[in-house]
């Protein structure tokens, strides 16, 4: 007799294909949260709740949305059960947040869960207990419309996965993420999250520059400037990941590689090495050119046309940093609260006013408090001198009667002939004309020809290093090596991208030793090199030949250049091999720190940088330092 032999492939029951699919999309609390509070922006709520306990395996969620009938709510957790789409084709335009109807019944499959819901057309509520995705009790209830889910013991029935979830610090860390990103994509709904009974965020929904203050705080909001597309943190929100560059689209938090990579691209030469900026980017895009059902968490979006998504941000940040300066640069800026420490600790000391000045007492002598230490040419350009009575010194007087050593006469002279010379200055010309011949000494500067006419004063150089200037009733500070850096780097981008650069021929080729790796780097792209003026041949063992050289002043053996420039090559393999070259000439070329500069070179290098409009040395650190007259008045005390 034949045994018939038993089918090895059957239909698995619906309680284990509930538990698979809740693999899917309930990976952790965290996601299972996400689900839930989509479900609840879809059903219109204008207020949601959430309360998590225990690491996130028990929560709590309420919101003020449409809520559901009696039929609905024992409808919802069953498998792909959506209001949300019909017909294949809603895939492919889908304007929510869920679609799959997945959710619920993944969820409901996992833990211990009551429903309770109301809609604005019944008078009573409905509360549904499910256990492990069965129904176990079914009543009428008092309620408010909308709907609330309590959750308890996920995974009990599932331990294994249970065995692999992270400590409750990190499912904390992880669920306040994303409940702020769901925040921040729905600034006109209140969110509430409280864990463990205390509260951690809470928005007023009354829109997004006031979830930016709720959520991150004052110093994000005063840091953040906004833009065609949404939100660009400054300096000083740059952070050491890319997580605070946050991707909206349509409304819905994605992560988005194609985004992320042109906003890093359009603040290029603004980011020190390591760093990433803070942003918040709102893309509107047509439903059909774009692909969320790409992974369950739908966290991920495919664009039809992914090119034209990153010249798109990449274009508009780019725009908006076209004249970045107070962005970009750092402002010195004291806090209000160590005034009023101060002036606390003022009022309980009593002083006698006998004791001290009165600044009033001295206004009529406030010409002759006024003199600097270091005299410039622009002083005498705006001093009104028609009151001062001072007779012009008789050179030939004082050639006739001064009785010392002929060379103690001849300085004598000198020094009054400059005198009488700065005498005869226009009074009407306030503003200090620099000679452009003055400027090309010592080759530190070329094309000076045309220079922006801004209104600035400088006050000297202190350290040798850094420009003091007053502009805009502001105290700036300039880093004289960055501003000569980007200004160099500026000019040879142009240069090279002009096909313009010149070298010239050396008399005695310049011979020098790298290692095998420096070498073979050197040789692979001997090409790029010649273009910018480096003439590279090999030779023996681990030497190179270096014929020609660009045709400007570089401060540096061209040695340690070469070097430099394949240093930079090598870790910075992600970036192009020509912008290493140019960061490194302009690095090399730019006048150092301890270097003294004249008036006139001071005048020129801060002009030109305006004229430059660049901020940022080409690393990302920045030019200017700025302060205000209240923050040093505040630092004074006198605030």
């Amino acid at each position: 007799m034949l045994e018939v032999e038993m089918s090895r492939i059957r239909i698995l029951d619906e309680s284990v294909s509930n538990a698979i699919a809740a693999g899917e999309v309930v990976e952790n609390p965290t996601s299972m949260i996400k689900e839930l509070i989509e479900n609840s922006l879809d059903a219109g709520s204008k207020e949601i709740k959430l309360e998590v306990w225990n690491g996130g395996l028990d929560i709590c969620i309420s919101d003020s949305g449409c809520g559901m009938s009696k039929e609905d709510l024992l409808l919802s957790i069953e498998r792909h059960a959506t209001s949300k789409i019909i017909t294949k084709d809603d895939l492919f335009n889908i304007r929510t947040y869920g679609f799959r109807g997945e959710a619920l019944s993944s969820i409901a499959s996992v833990s211990k869960m009551i429903l309770s819901s109301r809609t604005e057309d019944s008078s009573n509520g409905t509360q549904m207990n499910v256990l492990g995705g069965k129904v176990t009790n079914l009543k009428d209830i008092q309620k408010n419309v909308g709907t609330q889910i309590e959750i308890k013991d996920l995974f009990y029935n599932t331990p294994a996965r249970k065995k692999f979830l992270r400590k409750d610090t990190t499912e904390y860390l992880n669920i306040k993420d994303i409940f702020l990103r769901e925040a921040l994509a729905n600034p006109n709904v209140k969110f509430i999250l409280n864990i463990e009974g205390k509260e951690s965020i809470r928005t007023s929904g009354n829109g997004i520059e006031n979830a930016i203050l709720e959520i991150f705080g004052k110093n994000y909001l005063k840091n953040f400037s906004k833009f065609s597309l949404g939100y660009l943190g400054n300096a000083n929100l740059f952070k050491a990941n890319k997580d605070s560059i946050f991707v909206f689209i349509n409304g819905r938090s994605v992560k988005s590689k194609i985004v992320e990579e042109a906003v890093i691209a359009a603040y290029h030469t603004k980011l020190m090495k390591g760093k990433y900026p803070s942003a918040l980017i709102f893309l509107d895009i047509d439903p059909a050119e774009i692909d969320v059902n790409v992974h369950p968490s739908k966290k991920i979006v495919k664009f039809a046309n992914q090119s034209e998504i990153y010249d798109l941000v990449k274009g508009e940040i780019e725009r908006f940093f076209s004249d970045d300066e107070n962005f970009i640069s750092p402002h010195i800026e004291v806090e209000d609260e160590e005034v009023e420490a101060f002036e606390e600790k003022e009022e309980k000391l009593e002083y006698s006013n006998n004791n001290f000045l009165d600044i009033n007492d001295f206004k009529d002598e406030k010409e002759s408090l006024s003199q600097l230490s270091v005299v410039q040419k622009e002083d005498y350009l705006k001093k009104d001198y028609s009151e001062i009575k001072v007779e012009k010194p008789n050179i030939s007087h004082i050639e006739n009667t001064v009785k010392t050593s002929s060379n103690e006469v001849k300085e004598n002279i000198e020094t009054f002939k400059k005198i009488d010379e700065d005498f005869e200055l226009e009074k009407t010309n306030e503003k200090y004309i620099f000679d452009t011949k003055d400027t090309s000494r010592g080759k530190i500067f070329d094309d000076f020809s045309s220079l922006k006419n801004i209104d600035f004063r400088v006050i000297g150089q202190v350290f040798d290093s850094f420009i003091l200037v007053e502009r805009n009733n502001l105290l700036e500070i300039y880093d004289q090596h960055i501003i000569h850096e980007r200004i160099l780097y500026e000019k040879l981008k142009q240069e090279y991208y002009n096909q313009s650069m010149t070298k010239q021929n050396l008399l005695v080729p310049i011979r020098f030793e790298l290692d095998p790796r420096e070498k073979q780097l050197a040789l692979e792209n001997t090409e790029i090199f010649s273009s910018f003026g480096f003439d590279i041949d090999d030779f023996e063992k681990n030497e190179i030949l270096l014929r020609t050289t660009p045709t400007m002043d570089l401060r540096d053996s061209y040695e340690n250049i070469i070097k430099e420039i394949l240093d930079n090559i090598s870790k910075n393999k992600d970036k192009d091999i020509r912008e290493n070259i140019i960061v490194s000439m302009s690095c090399k070329g730019a006048i150092k720190a301890n270097h003294k500069l004249t008036i006139e070179e001071m005048y020129s290098m801060v002009a030109k940088l305006h004229e430059v409009g660049e901020y940022t040395c080409p690393h990302g650190r920045p030019i200017i330092v700025k302060m205000s007259l209240l923050d040093l008045e505040k630092l004074f005390k006198r605030k």
